[in-house]
């Protein structure tokens, strides 16, 4: 073999053209094994956004590739329960409800609870409680006999100062008065438990769980009918006297305030 024959001449300067050129093709293969990995993977991974460049523009595109390992929903997910998480739904909505439910049944029984805790102890006769009890029998009284008075046009003046022989007149007035009296301690006794006048001052006639018996309303009319009777003066003397609720004690309708 000559020795000349790989012998090369290399000029000092480039554009002679007596040196050989080295040849660019593997590096432009090797760029090409790289674009054709990455888009073999890209595919492979679902995210191929584009087509290629000799595709159709007008040809709508293809859908995305989905993955060959899907992750698995997480346990006790919305996904896992139903679909759109109805179910989920459902039972947080029960479960809120029942929670309510039992909220109001506890608070019920506290109310009962401290319903029942309040004691009464037995009172008797209280004199600011008759005070206030009387000025509003009077005030009814009074409003009572104006519209009678308007009704009946009778003169009121003329015929107390000019009685009857029998005095009707008096015993018509003092009837009006105890009516209205009556009326007011039976039904507000009856229906609340108590009069204003005891109410203001902490007092009742009967425990609250007597309120609803029939025989307590009995009671209540007995007592209101027998202090009505006596004047209004025997028994709460009495009371004061002895420090006990005569009136209470025969009809049954005791006086208690809240302990």
């Amino acid at each position: 073999m000559d020795p000349f024959e790989e012998f090369e001449f290399k000029p000092l300067t480039d554009g002679l053209g007596f040196h050989k050129k080295k040849s660019a093709t593997p590096a432009k293969e090797d760029t090409k094994a790289a674009d054709t990995f990455s888009k073999n993977l890209m595919k492979n991974q679902g995210l191929e956004l584009i087509e290629e460049s000799s595709t159709d523009p007008l040809r709508p595109p293809l859908p995305r590739k989905k993955t060959s390992s899907p992750i698995p929903p997480a346990p006790g997910s919305l996904t896992e329960v139903g679909g759109d998480g109805s179910a989920a739904v459902d039972e947080i909505l029960k479960t809120l409800q029942k929670n309510r439910r039992l909220d109001f049944e506890n608070s019920k029984q506290k109310m009962a609870q401290t319903a029942t805790k309040q004691e009464y102890k037995k009172t008797t006769w209280s004199f600011s409680a008759a005070m206030l009890d009387a000025m509003l029998v009077v005030a009814a009284s009074l409003l009572c006999m104006i519209i009678l008075l308007v009704v009946t046009k009778v003169d009121l003046i003329g015929n107390l100062t000019n009685p009857d022989a029998q005095g009707m007149i008096y015993l018509a007035t003092v009837s009006l008065f105890a009516g209205v009296a009556f009326i007011y301690l039976a039904l507000n006794r009856i229906y609340v438990g108590c009069t204003p006048g005891e109410w203001a001052f902490d007092q009742r006639i009967g425990k609250p769980e007597e309120l609803n018996r029939a025989s307590y309303s009995l009671k209540v009319v007995a007592r209101s009918f027998l202090v009505i009777v006596t004047g209004f003066i025997v028994f709460p003397i009495l009371s004061s006297l002895f420090n006990k609720d005569f009136a209470g004690s025969i009809t049954g309708a005791q006086l208690y305030k809240k302990a």
